[in-house]
Order: C-alpha cells, then structure tokens, then sequence
C-alpha cells in the first residue's frame, strides 16, 4: 500500500537550501511514497518567534499548520528537524494544558479552523526509520557506500527535549548511525555528533563571533579527527550552518576541510543510485565532487 504524506518543506528549504527538497523528493519517488503539496501552509516558527510578544498567538499560528493536516486526514513530513521540534512541542502543549488549548482554539476558530489532534508528525528520518524500516532498506540499497565514511550530525530537535521528542536518547543517539550503517557507509563516531551547530553563524554570530567561530570549528575538526569523508545531517539549517561555517573558516584562516555536508536525503539517494544532480548536490555550496569520486 503506498503512504502518502503532507510535504511541509520549511522556510530554510524553501528559501535557502532547496537540495533538500529535491533530494527528498527523489528519494521518495524512489521508494513509492507520495509526497502531497499543500498550498495552505504557512510557517510553523511563529512558536518560538512571537511567544516573546503573545504566546498563545505564535502557538496558534503553529497550530493552525496542524489544522490544516487533520482536515486532509494525512500525516506532516518534514524535512527539517527544527519544523519538526515546533510542532510536537505544539502537539504536546495542545494535549496536555487543557487551559492553553482552549485559548488556542479561540483564535483557530476565528481561521475557520478546528484542532483534532489526528495528524502525527513526522520527519523524514523517523519515517524511513519507522515506516519503512532497516531491514526493509537495506534490501532496496542498489549501490551500497561501502567506501564513504561519514559522520552523524543529530540535530537538537530530533532528540531533544525528550519531554516531546522521544525518537532517541537525547544524549546517546544511535539511529542515525544505524541508518547511514543502511547505506552501506561506515557512521564514525566523533565527540560532537549530539551538539548543536545554532552558533556558527546564525543566533551566537550577532553576539559573539569568536564564539560562532570556535562552535563550528569544533564541529569540523570533531569529524575530521575522526576520518569522516562527510558530515550528514538531518536538517536544512544544520547543512546551512556547517557549510557556511566551513567556508567562513576557510577565508578567515586558511584552513581547509573540504568535508562536504550532507542531508541524509543525500545520502540514502546516492546508496538508492539516484543521479547526484537529481539529488541537488550541485547546489551545496562546500562541492561533493571527492566524495562522489570516491564512490565510482
């Protein structure tokens, strides 16, 4: 039976690192699971963003995606984990502060709009992971890694705060060394592989250069002390950051990691035998072109 899932792709995707759709989109294809578009989505940050001014608003306006899935009767697929990280903290507020919610539905209902709660929410990873499965995928892998190296990168939202997100330990993660095992790649392990990579140049960059600065510099040497031929990740600002970062390093030092940054999209297409272009690693701004040599 082919699944079907309501692509919400995120702002960062849409606006900044469209590889990741088009890798998620192959990927898909290619596994036989449909993918829907949904125009009505709006973004799902307000949360996080405009609970500084009106909570319940910026929970609202959160919500309002969640809607929006119910009364398509599918399930949200995200592609990044922050997207991911807002709407089961949403999901989980809704469910558990009756009081909370009902101040919510207020404001839904001036939308037109009624929060059922039916629609999970999902990620790309924790699907392939739960849906589909490792046993399932390594029997679909027709061109195994065998010879990449790579070095996880979680993600917070994907693991953390487990008071919402339970899909791994918080603070000793393995699924996604299982999964990338899948690809026929060897996941090393390196001492920054559960960190956080929001300083590299976002949010602690308008603060503290130095402190971006050294964040991502420990990202980069963590995985390439370890012999890592890439850094995967499971969020398009995490690609974002790191690569940013690499090139930032770069041009202030001279110091050079040539480690191309990959969404595990990437990854999982490349081991499916998918066309790197197809997989949009053309557009990453740090070049795969060793590591896919390294597979031919």
């Amino acid at each position: 039976m082919k699944q079907e899932y309501a692509l919400f792709p995120g702002c960062v995707t849409s606006a900044r690192e469209f590889s990741c759709e088009l890798s998620t989109r192959a990927v898909f294809k290619a596994l036989d699971m449909k993918l829907r578009d949904v125009e009505d989505f709006s973004c799902c940050m307000p949360a996080c963003l405009v609970h500084s001014f009106d909570y319940v608003t910026g929970l609202a306006l959160t919500s309002r995606n969640l809607c929006v899935a119910d009364k398509l009767g599918l399930d949200i697929l995200t592609i990044c984990v922050s997207c991911y990280g807002n709407f089961m903290r949403a999901k989980h507020l809704l469910e558990e502060d009756r009081f909370l919610r009902k101040k919510v539905e207020e404001l839904l209902v001036l939308t037109g709009r009624t929060y059922t709660g039916k629609a999970k929410i999902k990620h790309v990873v924790t699907t392939v992971y739960e849906d589909i499965g490792l046993r399932n995928l390594r029997k679909i892998v027709t061109k195994p890694l065998k010879e990449i190296k790579a070095a996880p990168f979680y993600g917070c939202h994907l693991i953390r705060p487990q008071t919402y997100v339970n899909f791994d330990d918080s603070e000793f993660p393995a699924k996604l060394d299982q999964l990338i095992a899948a690809t026929g790649a060897t996941s090393v392990y390196h001492k920054e592989r559960a960190g956080c990579c929001i300083g590299c140049g976002a949010f602690l960059g308008g603060v503290s250069e130095l402190a971006s600065f050294r964040l991502a510099t420990g990202i980069l040497d963590s995985a390439k002390e370890a012999g890592a031929d890439c850094i995967v990740v499971t969020c398009p600002y995490c690609l974002l950051e790191l690569e940013m970062g690499e090139l930032k390093i770069a041009r202030e030092t001279g110091k050079a990691y040539n480690l191309p940054v990959l969404h595990y999209m990437d990854l999982l297409g490349l081991s499916l035998g998918l066309n790197p272009k197809e997989l949009g690693l053309d557009l990453h701004r740090v070049k795969a072109t060793p590591l896919l040599e390294k597979i031919k």
